[in-house]
């Protein structure tokens, strides 16, 4: 074998083995132990080893290499995490190197290095997204936003950078493009609070609210012009349509279903009993089109439980008012929640959910024992760096359609 063929396979086997430590240190950092059920329970059973028999169940890493024999040698001489067993068949975290508190101080420090960003086309991969944001720094995790029912990419990540100086530098830079294409929103994760309801991540802008009444005016208007250019990043552009002149008997149901075959229908914020509500989609500039197809269908009329309905996309300063309003609503429905005057009881009382800070709840039925035996197979915790099943679009106070 030539000296040029030698050092071109010690080259992808280095390249093999940094990918393997990567992925392996995922499985066993910060970030995913918090919260990997899976994972959790496994290291209790064995001091902390898990068989790599076990780790080979987890798809990324399968993909890499079926090798126990690779997992071992990448981790001896790569990792500083991890610790391979005597007989070459465990693996485990360095016990000198135990998880973090998960303390406010903790969670506050993590949130000061993450970020928000949509926009991206929706065929990209976990992989090209990864490689994308570790130019601006080291990368801890990048979760991908998907779509509930299709399972499909969403166009929007959460990323956690190692540095917070890294984070500001991807915020702070102007006009930034993936694959030239110009990214709809990016924002620190700091202005943003994710509420898991019923298994769906809905994610809305916090509007901070100060307790009593700001005497200065000019701190009002400044704080007002801050809620104003949020509202402004964070809305989904020209994706709300107005409804009006519904018959009093119409409900939500019969305005998604009739409006399901033309758009991709997010929430209907409507009340029975009322004449006026709005529809939203998910996707941007989609609302125009959307009425295009349904009067196209209905030879120029919308018709809703027998009822002829006027109806307009919502532009210009009433869309941004109704946004600025539908977030404001959310974060003071929020607020009672943490002081107690929420719901309880219920769907999860408070705020519920997983280490009850609002994550996502087990449920029982057929989906909650499908997502249980997933994880039980060992792929459940295989989030592979990747956030499934979230929405990314908040919620309004009054809608509880069953559109998602």
């Amino acid at each position: 074998m030539s000296e040029l063929s030698c050092n071109g396979d010690a080259e992808q086997t280095k390249k093999l083995h940094e990918k393997v430590v990567k992925q392996i240190e995922y499985y066993f950092g910060d970030m995913n132990l918090m919260r990997d059920k899976f994972m959790k329970e496994k290291i209790q059973e064995d001091d902390g080893w898990i068989t790599i028999e076990t780790m080979l169940k987890f798809n990324r890493l399968k993909q890499l290499t079926a090798e126990p024999k690779v997992i071992c040698e990448a981790l001896k001489q790569l990792s500083s995490l991890m610790e391979v067993s005597e007989n070459g068949e465990k693996i485990r975290r360095n016990p000198s190197k135990p998880l973090p508190g998960d303390t406010k101080e903790r969670r506050d420090e993590i949130a000061s290095r993450s970020i928000y960003a949509k926009g991206f086309p929706l065929d990209s991969t976990l992989d090209d997204l990864m490689a994308f944001f570790e130019k601006y720094g080291s990368v801890e995790n990048v979760y991908l936003k998907r779509d509930f029912t299709k399972k499909t990419f969403k166009g929007s990540v959460f990323v956690v950078f190692n540095q917070k100086e890294d984070a500001e530098k991807f915020i702070k830079e102007e006009e930034t493009k993936y694959n030239d294409v110009l990214l709809a929103s990016k924002l620190f994760k700091a202005f943003l609070i994710l509420i898991c309801m019923d298994s769906i991540d809905i994610l809305f802008l916090h509007y901070s609210k100060e307790v009593g009444e700001k005497e200065d005016n000019k701190e009002e208007k400044d704080d007002e012009n801050e809620v104003l250019l949020k509202t402004k990043q964070q809305m989904t552009k020209n994706a709300v349509i107005h409804l009006k002149g519904m018959n009093p008997e119409t409900n939500r149901e019969e305005i998604k279903q009739f409006f399901a075959p033309h758009g991709d229908v997010g929430w209907v914020d409507f009340d029975k009993g009322v004449t006026e509500g709005y529809l939203r989609l998910r996707e941007p500039n989609s609302a125009a089109p959307t009425l295009e197809k349904a009067k196209a269908a209905g030879d120029g009329k919308i018709i809703i439980h027998e009822t002829e309905i006027e109806v307009r996309v919502v532009e210009g300063d009433e869309e941004v008012e109704y946004w600025k309003k539908m977030y404001r609503d959310i974060a003071e429905k929020q607020d009672k929640r943490k002081k107690g005057g929420g719901r309880s009881g219920g769907r999860g009382g408070g705020r519920g959910g997983r280490n009850q800070r609002g994550g996502r709840r087990t449920r029982g039925g057929p989906q909650g024992k499908r997502r249980q035996n997933k994880k039980n197979e060992g792929e459940g915790g295989d989030s592979d760096n990747e956030e499934a099943d979230d929405d990314d679009e908040p919620r309004t106070k009054v809608s509880k359609t069953e559109a998602d």
